[in-house]
């Protein structure tokens, strides 16, 4: 039997609009009308432990065996036994060595206040409520209409939360919002009086596909997942005018067509291009100037959703997932690239010998790197290692000093070779070909980094916060909706304008900043508006607007710079 609580709201629904009874019946049929879970691990304890433990228990540092990264290292404890007994604080070291007085004390500098070390004792005394997962929305199958996903989740989220979402902005606004969102520009006079001169009850929806469709739409994406993939060009020197010539042209035609965001993945790591459309998109990785830690990292950042530069040295210091020999696996994949220049341009090429490193963690215990990728899953060369080249071994010919470079001028310098080539040499087997099919075929993080990327663009934070920080340490607001949406986006095959539309056409994204209740929803709730910073590209282009200059059919603004 419906609690009396859900009669009486579907009551009043049934009085404002039957329409939105169905959204409600879902919401109902997938909370259950259980009883709300305690916080889990990854909100309550982990923060914690992460501020003031995982410095001396973590990637870096592992004192007395004690590995304090995640739950299961925690049950295992250290040398001394179990950091803790769930359900009995009173023989928990993990809580008993908190206390002002206790020998040995933890942390060795510095003392958790009160509420800290309570927030720790509630979480060991009910730690078998705390880490019940939650049910899984099986009212939600992957193929429905995702803007339907993201309203019945959110509102999920509201109720458990209860919570009441921000009331829903008018036209004016919503046009300002999604304009500025989409073109990066506040509307014209023209486009504004249009649009609320308009009476079809549809006019958001169809707004929502005209933008996305546009080449303004394209051109400011594009603009955008610039920074995203190299930063601004300010720094370390680097040259928007050879971006305009390669990297920004081949985001705008990959915005333009809708192109599957997988082949995407596969243009910028493979950097290998079949058509001219698909050349710039090896500019990504020849501006890393052949440093093959920073197209390890900079790939990592952009397409993953994941920093890894502090596993270069030790075991990442807060998500035990990422290990050392990770990072320098990443590595290993892009350490035959060399930087050439052929008759139709830049290019990355691979060599199909070499690359072979050591490293060592802090200890001073040395290893050498392996063709191994984040998920565990691991490539060996077809032939074993190779130091020594020759032709057979590639599909394009190489340089004759490719195959016997010239001694180095200088011991430790590494000999100079030819570079600038008819067209890329090309090995028969490819490392970053390898990378490619791990990252992104066979890799569930590629479409939740770029889902929680989409997510953040629109909505001012992502659903994982930091976007480029998707690990353990960093648990998602709405995992349910992320995972849904994830899923979503693979089966889809990684149609970006899809995504985008669910988004921009959910509850969520129409709902005001102003919200009612005294005290403002967190943020992370998405019950209300984020406000979002303007890059600066769209503050000028924004006043020239202002100012009454004519917009193109391309996207540009008279009197802003135009790249080809």
């Amino acid at each position: 039997m419906a609690p009396v609580w859900r009669l009486g709201i579907l009551s009043a629904l049934l009085r404002i609009s039957p329409s939105i009874v169905f959204i409600f019946a879902l919401v109902c049929a997938i909370a259950g009308g259980a009883p709300l879970p305690a916080p889990d691990y990854a909100r309550t304890l982990a923060p914690l432990l992460k501020e003031h433990c995982t410095k001396c228990h973590g990637g870096a540092k592992q004192k007395g065996g004690l590995d304090l990264r995640s739950l299961e290292s925690a049950l295992k404890g250290g040398e001394s036994g179990p950091a803790f007994v769930p359900g009995n604080p009173q023989e928990s070291r993990l809580i008993n060595y908190l206390h002002a007085k206790s020998d040995p004390h933890m942390p060795p500098k510095g003392q958790l206040g009160e509420e800290e070390i309570r927030t720790i004792r509630n979480w060991v005394t009910n730690f078998s409520k705390a880490d019940t997962p939650p049910p899984t929305p099986d009212a939600l199958p992957v193929g429905i209409n995702p803007r339907l996903a993201i309203d019945v989740l959110l509102e999920k989220s509201w109720i458990e939360a209860e919570l009441t979402r921000a009331p829903t902005i008018d036209d004016a606004t919503f046009l300002r919002r999604i304009t500025l969102d989409l073109l990066g520009r506040i509307p014209t006079l023209e486009e504004r009086e249009r649009f609320l001169a308009e009476t079809n009850s549809a006019k958001r929806e169809r707004l929502v596909d005209d933008l996305l469709a546009s080449k303004g739409h394209a051109r400011n994406l594009a603009e955008i997942f610039n920074v995203i993939l190299l930063g601004r060009e300010e720094e370390e020197d680097k040259s928007r005018g050879d971006r305009e010539k390669h990297l920004l042209p081949y985001l705008r035609w990959i915005f333009e067509t809708n192109r599957p965001w997988n082949k995407v993945g596969h243009d910028l790591i493979v950097a290998r291009p079949k058509t001219p459309h698909e050349r710039g998109a090896t500019w990504f990785l020849y501006e890393q100037d052949n440093n093959a830690n920073k197209m390890a990292t900079a790939t990592s950042a952009a397409l993953l959703g994941k920093q890894v530069q502090c596993a270069q040295c030790h075991d990442h210091p807060v998500a035990p997932e990422i290990e050392q020999k990770h990072y320098w696996g990443l590595v290993a994949f892009f350490d035959r690239s060399i930087n050439v220049n052929t008759k139709d341009g830049p290019r990355v090429a691979e060599k199909a010998a070499g690359g072979y490193a050591k490293f060592a963690n802090l200890e001073g215990k040395s290893s050498e790197s392996e063709l191994v990728f984040f998920t565990g899953l691991k490539v060996d060369e077809p032939d074993g290692r190779r130091d020594k080249d020759a032709l057979e071994n590639y599909l394009t010919t190489p340089p004759a000093d490719w195959i016997n470079p010239p001694k180095p001028s200088k011991k430790g310098r590494k000999p100079k070779i030819t570079t600038t080539v008819e067209e890329a040499p090309l090995p028969r087997f490819s490392r970053r070909a390898e990378l490619a099919e791990l990252a992104v075929e066979k890799n569930p993080a590629f479409a939740r980094a770029f889902v929680n990327r989409a997510w953040a663009l629109l909505m001012g934070r992502g659903l994982v916060h930091p976007v480029d920080k998707m690990t353990s340490a960093y648990p998602p607001s709405h995992p349910e909706l992320l995972d849904w949406l994830a899923a979503d986006f693979a089966a889809g095959d990684y149609n970006v304008r899809r995504l985008f539309r669910a988004i921009l056409t959910s509850r969520a994204y129409a709902l005001s900043a102003v919200h009612p209740a005294a005290v403002r929803p967190l943020p992370e709730t998405f019950a209300r508006a984020l406000d979002k910073p303007l890059p600066a590209e769209a503050l000028y282009r924004s006043i020239l607007v202002a100012l009454g200059a004519e917009v193109q059919v391309d996207g540009t603004v008279n009197g802003e710079p135009e790249y080809r």
